[in-house]
């Protein structure tokens, strides 16, 4: 008979491997199809959220316990109750806060200030960059001891690593510098709790609250962008997140449901820590 915690390790393994196939067959052409579009002033953006949409068919639209991940994404960035005043003033309102604005210096110097898209992607990069360390912190830290986690944790970690990458490339080619270092007020909160690290699902639970986080800060930014290939690619990292949440939920025999989709009460506001 199978135990509860065999079959823990074997979900885990499952999940683990179906976010690498969804990583693989996603990340490659999607930052091809970024380095085409972006670099083409011919392209408009109704063309790049085809052709966006059009490479992402064959996973497009990840089943994870239930949720259809990428829908209710899209969904909840939508908000289907919404009267029709209500979207336009929204949208109005986005397309505002996401323009370049000016300032100046105290020497009167005047400066451009980030772009809303920049502030967002450099938050997600350093999200990216805060889970790499915390997994690398896991991986030296001695407490796992069960295989099939210290091997989810690398793999996981391997994947935040691309994630950082294409954040970062995207950051760039919407004229920001990209923020290379974990998210310091996120780490700072979360210090205490790595410094009471004391054994295996301890960390467990750390990894997860982070990708918990991830996952319901990418949804929630979802719409808010001006250049309509950035919604794409913050939905797309999102739903590897999402596996990464159901696979260490299944360790704390937790439901493996993408509730990080649901609901975003542990998202990161944009902006935090890097402007």
């Amino acid at each position: 008979m199978t135990s509860q915690q065999d079959f823990s390790r074997d979900f885990l393994r499952r999940e683990a491997q179906e976010s690498q196939r969804l990583h693989e067959e996603i990340m490659p052409s999607y930052r091809n199809a970024l380095n085409r579009l972006f670099g083409s002033e011919s392209s408009n953006s109704a063309d790049k959220s085809m052709a966006t949409l059009n490479g992402l068919n064959r996973r497009g639209f990840l089943r994870l316990g239930g949720t259809t991940v990428l829908g209710a994404a899209v969904l909840a960035a939508c908000g289907s109750t919404k009267s029709a005043a209500t979207t336009t003033a929204a949208a109005t309102t986005t397309a505002a806060a996401a323009t370049t604005t000016l300032g100046t210096t105290t020497s009167g110097v005047v400066v451009a200030e980030m772009s809303m898209d920049v502030l967002v992607l450099r938050t997600a990069q350093s999200i990216e960059e805060l889970a790499i360390v915390a997994y690398q912190t896991a991986i030296d830290s001695g407490l796992v001891k069960t295989a099939a986690i210290g091997d989810a944790a690398k793999l996981f970690q391997a994947q935040h690593m691309e994630h950082a990458a294409l954040f970062a490339s995207l950051t760039k080619k919407a004229g920001g510098d990209p923020f290379t270092k974990p998210n310091p007020v996120i780490l700072d909160a979360i210090t205490p709790a790595i410094k009471a690290l004391k054994d295996e699902m301890g960390i467990v639970r750390l990894a997860l609250d982070l990708e918990t986080a991830a996952a319901e800060t990418y949804q929630s930014n979802v719409g808010t962008f001006m250049d309509v290939m950035l919604n794409q690619a913050i939905m797309t990292v999102g739903g590897v997140e999402a596996r990464h949440v159901a696979a260490l939920s299944s360790v704390l025999a937790l439901p493996p449901v993408a509730k990080a989709f649901q609901i975003t009460d542990k998202a990161v506001a944009y902006g935090t820590g890097v402007k």
